[in-house]
């Protein structure tokens, strides 16, 4: 089974909440990414929208107990975007039996958007 989730950031929001935004949403990873790029909240916006396109992919009860800092969006050595999940949001996918997390950023100027895809096995 399949499920997806999107979302789309307006980064003018997140430039005018910048600090906020780096000390609640993003890991310490995130956070150091970000800030090596030219338009960090543009940036922080794509990784926001990630986290919540993976809040709605992995379909968790609400409340469920994940919190932001549980999902870390980082990428690898080709630029490919890939979250790992930690705390309740592992254990979570992990009870679920979560085969596959699939991320995609993108960004311009004014917004940011991204899809998960999460790869479960089928309910029968």
């Amino acid at each position: 089974m399949i499920t997806i989730g999107t979302d789309i950031v307006d980064v003018a929001r997140v430039r005018d909440k910048h600090d906020a935004i780096l000390s609640r949403v993003l890991t310490a990873r995130e956070q150091a990414y970000c800030q090596t790029q030219a338009d960090p909240p543009q940036h922080m916006a794509g990784r926001f929208a990630a986290k919540e396109a993976v809040f709605k992919a992995l379909h968790a009860p609400s409340p469920s107990g994940i919190s932001w800092l549980d999902i870390d969006v980082h990428n690898d050595a080709h630029g490919v975007p890939h979250a790992t999940l930690f705390g309740a949001a592992a254990a979570f996918a992990t009870q679920q039996g979560l085969r596959g997390l699939y991320i995609s950023i993108a960004h311009v100027r004014d917004f940011a958007t991204a899809t998960a895809v999460c790869e479960w096995p089928d309910k029968t």
